[in-house]
């Protein structure tokens, strides 16, 4: 089995509109405040049942690469013109800075290294049994723990420092806001194309790590002060979706390599299909279906956050790791509806995390004469629709949680052979 080592860091990132702002992070190496290049976030890395350690931003591991993170599909859909099969469990997916992958039946591994002046500790939350948090405990200066634990049930989860609540992560958010934070993918491998034994296929998923940046906090901490909510309310200036804001998360900025890396991990997209949400696994051949695309949205900030849709709703059907039931279904305090449902803004609360299928099919509002005449790809957005993100900035947006989703244009594919009735 081997370990992952993990550098509690500090250092100063550059937001949106160029301003650098005080960090703390989970790194790969050990690096000083005043480093250009702080190492604050973890690169992906995947804790396979065979205990081994793979440093990976796609999976499953040796899964074809889709191309800028769009999947081909397999053939046209022959009982929906202008429609396409989607090739089933064959696609890699990518992720983000910040994710860690742990496979069904693995052991998660990690040996924390404290670089700082103050007690910190590494938590993940709920990934215990019954539901129960794993930590490190309060790591002093200078001093490393590990940390080993088997994989709880496939699903998302958050790890972070939790400040000066341990037994209630939620209840202090000061550094998973300062960014000691991430998420931990558990992957279901017994179908590494289903997010969980009992939920739905996917042709891939994606995973957007929602966080806030409150700069008052940060200076306040980078002077070795101790940030008091109750002194200095939370005031978030910048959002970001899987480390970025505005035009950044959107791949439009003149960085092209971070272009490409937002359309592989962040940019949701793909062939339209005709998508049953009865079945999310529908083999009208061999190797091909209609499934939709996973999305993990996990909240590691402080803000509320409501994930705006546009062009399709989205089918949400699991919440906190529970999947949800497709009847007698309830709500709960926070008014969530645990019961698989179709909805165009996806409400995400302090370390909640919910899973999503985006059908990516034909927007219910476009006539044919446009929707045959298509030639190139249709663009649609999602934003944030809390308002402390759409006003950051003092309303210019360039802070806001964005990003967006595609729906490939036509290609040319056959359909597939005429299948043979069984006898």
């Amino acid at each position: 089995m081997t370990t992952l080592n993990v550098y509690i860091n500090e250092g100063f990132l550059p937001m949106v509109d160029g301003a650098l702002v005080y960090h703390r992070g989970f790194g790969n190496r050990a690096t000083s405040v005043k480093d250009p290049a702080p190492s604050l976030t973890l690169s992906p890395q995947v804790f396979t049942a065979a205990g081994r350690l793979v440093p990976s931003r796609s999976y499953p591991l040796g899964a074809p690469l889709p191309p800028l993170g769009r999947p081909t599909p397999a053939f046209t859909d022959p009982a929906n013109p202008g429609h396409y099969l989607v090739r089933r469990k064959y696609w890699a997916s990518y992720f983000p800075e910040r994710t860690l992958i742990a496979e069904a039946g693995s052991v998660v591994s990690v040996r924390v290294h404290n670089n700082l002046a103050q007690e910190h500790e590494l938590m993940f939350v709920g990934a215990g049994s019954g539901g129960k948090h794993r930590s490190t405990g309060k790591i002093r200066p200078g001093r490393s723990v590990l940390l080993e634990f088997p994989a709880p049930p496939p699903g998302s989860y958050v790890f972070c420092d939790p400040g000066k609540r341990p037994d209630d992560p939620a209840a202090d958010p000061v550094e998973r806001t300062l960014g000691l934070a991430g998420a931990l993918l558990v992957t279901n491998t017994t179908n590494k194309w289903q997010s969980a034994p009992s939920g739905p296929e996917f042709e891939r998923q994606w995973l957007w790590i929602l966080h806030d940046v409150d700069p008052a906090w940060a200076r306040i901490a980078s002077r070795g002060d101790t940030v008091d909510p109750k002194v200095t309310p939370a005031y978030p200036r910048y959002f970001t979706l899987n480390g970025r804001s505005g035009y950044q998360s959107l791949g439009i900025s003149t960085d092209l390599s971070a272009n490409h890396i937002r359309e592989e991990e962040t940019l949701m997209s793909g062939s339209a299909r005709q998508v049953d949400v009865r079945d999310f696994s529908q083999g009208v051949t061999a190797g091909a279906g209609r499934t939709g695309q996973l999305m993990r949205a996990v909240n590691t900030g402080i803000a509320i956050h409501q994930l705006h849709f546009h062009g399709n709703h989205v089918w949400t059907v699991a919440i906190n790791g529970k999947v949800l039931p497709r009847s007698g279904g309830t709500v709960d305090a926070n008014g969530n509806v645990f019961l698989q449902h179709w909805e165009d803004t996806v409400e995400m609360h302090p370390l909640e995390r919910k899973d999503c299928v985006l059908p990516v099919r034909r927007p219910p509002d476009v006539i044919d004469p446009v929707w045959n005449a298509r030639s190139t790809p249709w663009h649609y957005p999602m934003h944030c629709h809390a308002e402390t993100s759409q006003v950051a900035a003092g309303g210019m947006y360039p802070g806001g949680l964005v990003a967006g989703w595609t729906i490939a244009a036509p290609v040319a594919v056959p359909p597939p052979a005429a299948q043979k009735e069984a006898p």
